[in-house]
């Protein structure tokens, strides 16, 4: 589970971005992974026992922007980046 500060749901040209504050796992194949986004929860589901749990709500709600959900389900899944750095491993991951 990552602490809501880990995590940071953004829609760049429409496009949805899930930015995570954790490293790259080793194998970072997009084939292995799937997303499962709700209102009150993400998961990002990797092989094995790879993955990430954030939660979606805040104090003040839902900390995606709007349309974020509709994006997701408009690209079926999200890019998603892993750490901060400019070359941070970037991965798409399909909706499950």
């Amino acid at each position: 589970m990552l602490p809501p500060d880990a995590a940071r749901f953004e829609l760049q040209g429409g496009d949805p971005v899930l930015r995570l504050a954790v490293d790259a796992p080793d194998e970072l194949r997009p084939e292995q992974w799937g997303l499962v986004s709700r209102l009150t929860l993400c998961v990002v589901d990797g092989p094995g026992d790879a993955g990430y749990i954030t939660p979606r709500l805040g104090p003040n709600g839902d900390v995606a922007p709007v349309g974020w959900d509709e994006a997701v389900d408009r690209a079926g899944g999200s890019l998603v980046v892993f750490g901060a750095r400019p070359d941070a491993p970037t991965v798409f991951v399909r909706s499950l």
